[in-house]
């Protein structure tokens, strides 16, 4: 299964937090960051697989990441791979690994080839090394707009391999 790790973009400073919206710089860096990664997917003959069959987006609820995968929808369908997403308590900032783990885990068991996580620090960043090294900070965190591909066929510590990150 791929999975890909966005973080949302650059948001404004606000309250409550669950509300802060993505900034124009913030809308820029997911624009530039999808773009780069479907040239590399495209380089290396992957498809994007949105809403088709084995494909799955999931984003947390806080509405700078909903804003997010709205962006990564539009520029994917304009490339032709068109895509809806799924609202997941779990990927809010300081929620548990495991429960990831428990979502990954449950994707693989429904045959999805392909699943998007679109989230916050400090999970997605905890996610990366625990899944790619089996350690919590083994990799540096991701930036704002930050795509990670990584590759696995289980889910546990260190069963990842890291594909893209840019």
């Amino acid at each position: 299964m791929l999975l890909v790790l966005v973080r949302h973009g650059d948001a404004a400073f606000s309250t409550p937090d669950a509300k802060r919206e993505l900034s124009a710089c913030g809308r820029k860096e997911v624009e530039r960051a999808i773009i780069s990664y479907t040239d590399f997917r495209h380089r290396n003959d992957k498809t994007v697989n949105g809403d088709m069959a084995g494909g799955r987006f999931v984003v947390s609820p806080l509405l700078r990441a909903q804003q997010t995968a709205a962006i990564l929808s539009d520029e994917l369908s304009a490339n032709g791979s068109p895509c809806s997403f799924i609202t997941e308590d779990r990927l809010e900032p300081d929620r548990d690994p495991n429960a990831v783990f428990a979502l990954i885990d449950q994707a693989q068991a429904q045959r999805v080839t392909e699943l998007w996580l679109v989230g916050h620090n400090p999970l997605l960043s905890t996610l990366l090394g625990l899944l790619s090294d089996g350690e919590l900070h083994s990799q540096p965190q991701l930036a704002t707009g930050e795509i990670v591909e990584l590759e696995i066929e289980w889910v546990g510590l260190g069963c990842a391999t890291v594909g893209y990150r840019a």
